[in-house]
């Protein structure tokens, strides 16, 4: 390894350090954003991309440093995205990088990777559930029909408010793709959560899906729900 290489590596690093230092002065992370910028290789992209981990309490600042950060990558195109891809896929930061990839590619290849980034989470994981709620939460902003199919078995996920989060996803979305799944977890035993269960019984009320033939269901509805013929109503 050259000289140079070594140098580079090393400024690489300490610029990646400043750029995630919520204690740096403005300006030096600002310049320090537009070195890495500047060198244009996948370590130095990678290392700016650190900026979207960093949540500073002065959210104006916060947010303008981080457009910041998405304009230097915009200029760096498919180097750039690239580079913020493979960071949303190792931090839970994802989100800056969602609004790069919609601003250069579009808002389809945006759930596109939102439902990579989900297909990469276990719902057997029981350790940092946070992204997994983050990616669902996101989603449930978004109409695209491979949504339900890709929240359904986070349905059964360890953690309730992922398990809420897919419930939203599902939910959010237009037809009828979402009445089995929803139903399946509706009729699940061990769901022991009432607002879930609250949340999915007024889906199916507001929708007018019939209920699932399941006995056990049909038994069990969630306290403020009751039937009418095949129908989920408000209980009088």
């Amino acid at each position: 390894m050259a000289w140079y290489d070594i140098f580079t590596g090393n400024s690489i690093t300490k610029h990646g350090r400043r750029v995630a230092d919520r204690d740096a002065n403005q300006d030096d992370r600002l310049a320090s954003m537009r070195w890495l910028a500047d060198q244009g290789t996948p370590e130095a992209l990678s290392a700016l991309c650190k900026r979207f981990e960093l949540q500073l309490d002065h959210q104006i600042k916060d947010r303008n440093e981080k457009d910041e950060c998405i304009d230097l990558l915009v200029e760096k195109a498919g180097l750039g995205t690239e580079a913020a891809r493979d960071f949303a896929r190792r931090s839970a930061a994802f989100q800056n990088v969602i609004r790069l990839i919609e601003r250069v590619e579009g808002a389809s290849a945006a759930s596109a990777f939102l439902l990579e980034l989900l297909a990469g989470e276990s719902v057997d994981n029981e350790f940092k559930p946070e992204k997994k709620r983050n990616l669902l939460v996101t989603l449930a902003e978004r109409r695209d029909p491979r949504i339900v199919e890709a929240a359904a078995p986070f349905l059964l996920d360890f953690d309730e408010g992922v398990r809420h989060g897919a419930v939203e996803a599902i939910a959010a979305q237009e037809g009828d793709a979402g009445r089995d799944p929803l139903g399946q977890a509706l009729a699940q035993p061990r769901e022991e959560s009432t607002r879930i269960r609250g949340r999915v019984a007024e889906i199916f009320a507001t929708r007018r899906w019939p209920l699932p033939a399941d006995e056990w269901l049909r038994g069990h509805l969630p306290a403020g729900w009751a039937l009418s013929g095949d129908y989920v109503v408000v209980s009088r």
